[in-house]
């Protein structure tokens, strides 16, 4: 690229055809300039006439929505003081009072995004409103609690996308989604994943033992000792961890992990760590029944272990999160 030396005596002269139409330029921004006051209020007006006809359609659903709410409760008592009994008599889900409080703190949080939202209800949400009523009749004629409680959500996606809008629908799907960690799962899925999980919790944790010195015998889920032996139940199998933990983590992805594949992994990678915390668990309590006794390895540090579970997972986690996040850092450095 070339630069040319500054001459004071060369003069640049319009085009020929541009000298009579210089007033009207003129004349033009002048009157430009004077109307953007104009302009601006107009436009202001019609923000505010926008804003006006949103609030108007969203008070014209109150009514509607206060008597829907009215409906499902009837419909439903029965059905959530079962769960909310099951919540407080079943440990493996004494979590699920937090997730709807969660999921409502999430909604309100958004409050002011989904109000700008004009509500553009479509017929589709009539489909999904048929097939929730229809898993509902299923579950109950089938005496399945699973598809009785998780029809609620369904009913309630349809009643969202018929009255509101696809758009809205959006907006509030990971708020809805995430109820789903609150219905505990069917009795046969529940015990197809327990019973694994206490097949390797007690096959892990015996292998490590005898690398460690310690004499072992697997019978079964029983892992035998000199000093005692360690039954590996439904409650040592980590389901109850590993539920709790999934729903922690889908949570943390939500508020802290941005969209995507890295959020399914970040979820996901809640599954493996419970499973190596929950073999860590039954080591040492294998390790401190040797060593001192039954008496050491049961009551108090039973209990301890169980939150350690929890300690070490949540440990796990975070050091998982600030390996993606300065990840994500080093991708974007090298990118500009």
């Amino acid at each position: 690229m070339s630069y040319r030396p500054f001459r004071a005596d060369v003069t640049v002269e319009p085009p020929p055809g541009l000298l009579p139409s210089l007033p009207l330029l003129i004349y033009g921004t002048v009157v430009h300039v004077s109307s953007m006051p104009e302009i601006h209020a107009r436009a202001s007006r019609e923000r505010f006439d926008g804003a006006s006809e949103r609030g108007r359609e969203w008070s014209g659903l109150a009514l509607p929505g206060a008597l829907i709410v009215v409906i499902l409760a009837l419909l439903y008592r029965s059905i959530v003081r079962d769960l909310a009994l099951q919540w407080w008599d079943d440990p493996n889900y004494s979590h699920g009072f937090l997730v709807p409080l969660f999921s409502g703190f999430l909604v309100w949080h958004q409050r002011h995004e989904l109000r700008a939202l004009a509500p553009r209800g479509t017929g589709l949400g009539l489909a999904v409103l048929v097939a929730g009523i229809l898993e509902l009749l299923l579950g109950d004629l089938g005496a399945e609690n699973f598809l009785m409680r998780s029809s609620l959500l369904v009913i309630i996606a349809g009643l969202v996308l018929f009255h509101f809008g696809p758009r809205i629908l959006q907006a509030v799907a990971f708020p809805l989604g995430f109820l789903l960690f609150m219905i505990p799962l069917p009795a046969t899925v529940f015990y197809a994943i327990t019973f694994p999980l206490q097949s390797f919790a007690a096959s892990q944790a015996a292998t490590i033992l005898e690398w460690i010195g310690i004499p072992v015998l697997l019978d079964g889920n029983v892992i035998h000792l000199s000093q005692l032996s360690l039954g590996v139940t439904e409650a040592c199998s980590g389901i109850r961890s590993l539920i709790s933990l999934l729903a922690g983590a889908a949570a943390w992805a939500y508020l802290a992990m941005p969209r995507g594949w890295i959020a399914v992994l970040f979820v996901a990678s809640a599954i493996p760590v419970t499973i190596i915390a929950n073999v860590a668990r039954v080591v040492l309590t294998g390790i401190i029944g040797q060593q001192w006794g039954v008496e050491y390895a049961s009551g108090f540090f039973h209990e301890f272990a169980g939150w350690g579970i929890y300690l070490f997972a949540f440990g796990c986690l975070f050091g998982i999160h600030a390996l993606v996040r300065s990840t994500v850092r080093m991708a974007a450095s090298r990118a500009r």
